[in-house]
């Protein structure tokens, strides 16, 4: 070898320094993935795929449905609502942080409808217990909150 030629490298020096002592034991006590010649047995292929039962919905699922639907109209309407509001404000300062954070504030209040609205529907999933009732309240709590009170003044005021 010539001073110029790196030496050779150890290679199970690189490949430990990407492994931690018991990686292989845990490897092991991990479930294996089935492959698709454990997926299906012989014959299977002619076989028709069975399809899940339809359950019906009870009438208080219905309802609790029917009253998710609402308040995701409602939910639109406060959005439009925000849209709304926002243009009839203005920022009063001179200076670009606060007009940044006030073009901020002006696009989470116009989102913020949709994204408590999602936020609901994500956190109260099939199989979360008396997930109707929990459902309805935190909606109803949002739609509270969120109301456009810059829309709703000016058109209370623009009534008298």
């Amino acid at each position: 070898m010539t001073p110029r030629d790196p030496e050779p490298v150890d290679e199970t020096d690189d490949d430990d320094a990407l492994s931690w002592a018991g990686d292989d034991d845990r490897g092991r006590m991990t479930p294996r993935l089935r492959d698709e010649t454990d997926a299906a047995p012989a014959g299977a292929d002619d076989a028709p795929l069975e399809e899940a039962p339809v359950v019906p919905r009870t009438p208080a699922e219905r309802a609790f449905q029917l009253g998710t639907y609402a308040f995701g109209a409602v939910y639109l309407a406060i959005s439009i609502g925000w849209i709304f509001s926002v243009q009839l404000m203005f920022y009063p300062g001179l200076d670009l942080l606060g007009e940044v954070m006030w073009q901020l504030g002006e696009f989470l209040a116009m989102v913020a409808a949709a994204l408590w609205f999602a936020a609901v529907l994500t956190l109260t999933p099939e199989g979360v217990r008396r997930r109707g009732p929990k459902r309805m309240l935190s909606l109803l709590v949002g739609a509270l909150v969120l109301v456009p009170w810059p829309a709703l003044g000016y058109w209370i005021g623009s009534m008298q």
